[in-house]
C-alpha cells in the first residue's frame, strides 16, 4: 500500500509535474542511463534541461492511454494513474515514477504504449521499457506490472489504433536488475543541482 503523502503531483498540473520531476530520478531517465551513451544523454539533459518537442506519435500515445488502461481493467483490477509517486523512505523521495495504472491495493501497476511494430512477435518487453517497468515496480513496491501495447496505423493521413485493444504481458519484479538500476540512479542523482545543495 502506498502512503498518500508519496503521491507528489498530478501530471494534470503539467508545469508543476515537470518541476517536481526535475528534482529526482524517474523511470524514463534511469531506463535510458543504463548504457554509457544513454547516461551521457541523460546527464546532458540534467545539466541543460530542454523540453522534448511534442510530436504526433507522442500525442497519439497520450490520447490512447486512458482507453488502453480501461480495456486492461476488464481483466485486471486497475485504475488510471497520472500521479508522480515517490519512494517510501524520506531520504529516497528523489526516486520517482508515474506508472500509467495502479490497482486499488497498489500491488499491481500498469504501463501502456502505442507502437509501430508488434512486440508480441518478440515475446518479451523491449529492453528500455523493461527497465522502465522495473524502476516503477521498485518505487511503488508493487509485485508485478501489466505491460500493454497497441499497434498504431496511418489511414487517410491520420494515426488510428491498429487493433481494438492492447496486447499485454505481466512483468514480474527482477531484483537483480533493480539493484543495477538503483546504482545507475544514484550516479544520476549525484549530478542533480539539488543533490549538492
Amino acid at each position: 500500500m502506498i502512503d498518500s503523502s508519496r503521491f507528489l503531483v498530478s501530471s494534470s498540473d503539467y508545469e508543476a509535474w515537470l518541476a517536481v520531476r526535475a528534482g529526482g530520478v524517474t523511470a524514463t531517465a534511469v531506463s535510458k542511463a543504463v548504457t554509457p551513451d544513454g547516461f551521457r544523454e541523460v546527464l546532458a539533459q540534467i545539466r541543460n534541461p530542454t523540453p522534448i518537442p511534442d510530436n504526433d506519435y507522442m500525442r497519439f500515445g497520450r490520447e490512447q492511454e486512458a482507453s488502453l488502461i480501461e480495456k486492461l481493467a476488464t481483466q485486471f483490477e486497475l485504475e488510471p494513474n497520472d500521479w508522480l509517486i515517490a519512494k517510501d523512505a524520506d531520504e529516497l523521495r528523489w526516486q520517482m515514477a508515474t506508472p500509467d495504472g495502479l490497482s486499488p491495493g497498489h500491488d499491481l501497476i500498469a504501463e501502456v504504449k502505442t507502437t509501430g511494430r508488434d512486440w508480441g512477435e518478440w515475446r518479451h518487453v523491449p529492453g528500455n521499457y523493461h527497465r522502465q517497468v522495473q524502476w516503477q515496480l521498485y518505487v511503488t513496491g508493487a509485485s508485478a506490472c501489466v505491460f500493454g501495447w497497441m499497434l498504431r496505423e496511418k489511414k487517410n493521413g491520420e494515426m488510428v489504433p491498429g487493433w481494438p485493444g492492447p496486447k499485454f504481458v505481466v512483468v514480474e519484479r527482477d531484483d537483480a536488475l533493480i539493484e543495477r538500476l538503483i546504482e545507475v540512479a544514484g550516479n544520476l542523482y549525484r549530478e542533480l543541482p539539488l543533490a549538492s545543495s
